[in-house]
C-alpha cells in the first residue's frame, strides 16, 4: 500500500524555497520542489503540500504538468509547525503518513533519493510504529534542530524516548545521550518521517482541549509515550536551505557527487586563493 505524503511549506522563511533551482550534473536546472517529489517517487500516491493563505497560484505553476496527485492546503494562520502539519489532519485522515519539511535539500550517499524514503517505509512496515530519519550532528548545530534520545536497538536503529527542540548543549549532554556517537555528537532530525495517525490526534485533541498549538517536540514526546516510536539513520546527508549559505551548501554537495567534480574542486581553490 502506498502512503500520503505531507510536505510543510508554509513558514515566511520556506514560502519560495521549493521554486529554488539547482542545477545537476547533466546540466538540468530542477526546483527543489522537483528534487522532493523525486525523494517521494517510490514511496507515495498523493501528496498535500501544506502553503501560505494566498500563494495557491505560484504554487500550482510550479507543479503543473509533473503528473503528480497534489493538494494544496493552506494554512490561513501562521501558527507554526506543529499547526501546518494539524492542517493536512483531513488530507490523510486515519492512516500513516510520511512527512518532509520543505525547506530541506538531501542527497543518498549511494544510488536515487528515493531510497531514503524507502528505507522508513520498509522499517515502519517491519515495526508498525512511527519512524523519524536522525543524523549525528554536532552539538554547534543544536540550535537549529530538534533532537533525540533513547536507546539503541542496532547500529543505526533507536527507541525514541525523549524529544527536545533545539536543545542546548547542556540539555543535550543530560538528557539525550544515545551509544554510538562521537563525543559532542547528537541525533538531530533529518527532516523525514513517517509518523502514525497517533500524532493527528495528539495534536488535535490539544488544540480542542487547550486552545493552543503544541511544538511539535512536545507533541512528539507525547507520542513516544503512548506508543513505539523509533527513530534511524538514514545513508545520506540533509542541507537546511533556509539557513546561511545553506543552498550553496546543497549545490556543491550536488556537484562534487557527480562528474564535475574535478572542476568544482578547482573552482574553489582558484577562489580561496585570492
Amino acid at each position: 500500500m502506498k502512503l500520503k505524503a505531507v510536505i510543510t511549506a508554509a513558514a515566511p522563511g520556506q514560502r519560495h524555497i521549493l521554486h529554488q533551482t539547482l542545477a545537476t550534473p547533466d546540466n538540468r536546472r530542477p526546483t527543489m520542489g522537483e528534487f522532493l517529489l523525486e525523494l517521494l517517487a517510490e514511496a507515495v500516491d498523493e501528496i498535500g503540500i501544506v502553503i501560505p493563505s494566498g500563494d495557491r497560484a505560484p504554487f500550482e505553476a510550479l507543479f503543473a504538468g509533473t503528473g503528480r496527485r497534489i493538494t494544496l492546503i493552506e494554512q490561513l494562520e501562521a501558527k507554526g509547525y506543529a499547526h501546518a502539519i494539524h492542517q493536512a489532519r483531513e488530507f490523510v485522515g486515519s492512516q500513516p503518513f510520511l512527512h518532509l519539511v520543505g525547506d530541506h535539500f538531501y542527497l543518498a550517499d549511494q544510488g536515487p533519493i528515493s531510497a531514503l524514503t524507502a528505507e522508513l517505509v520498509r522499517l515502519h512496515a517491519a515495526e508498525g510504529c512511527s519512524v523519524s530519519a536522525v543524523l549525528p550532528t554536532r552539538e554547534g548545530l543544536l540550535p537549529y534542530f530538534g533532537a533525540v534520545g533513547g536507546p539503541a536497538l542496532g547500529s543505526k536503529l533507536y527507541q525514541v524516548e525523549t524529544v527536545l527542540e533545539k536543545p542546548t548543549p547542556t540539555q543535550a549532554e543530560r538528557e539525550l545521550v544515545a551509544a554510538g556517537l562521537r563525543q559532542g555528537h547528537y541525533l538531530c532530525f533529518f527532516g523525514i518521517h513517517l509518523f502514525s495517525a497517533g500524532l493527528m490526534d495528539i495534536l488535535h485533541n490539544h488544540m480542542e482541549a487547550s486552545g493552543t498549538v503544541p511544538s511539535l517536540s512536545y507533541a512528539l514526546q507525547l507520542l513516544a509515550r503512548q506508543e513505539r516510536y523509533l527513530a534511524t539513520v538514514l545513508p545520506g546527508r540533509r542541507f537546511d536551505i533556509g539557513s546561511k549559505y545553506g543552498l550553496l551548501q546543497a549545490q556543491l554537495a550536488l556537484g562534487l557527487q557527480g562528474k564535475d567534480r574535478e572542476e568544482i574542486l578547482t573552482m574553489m581553490l582558484e577562489l580561496t586563493a585570492r
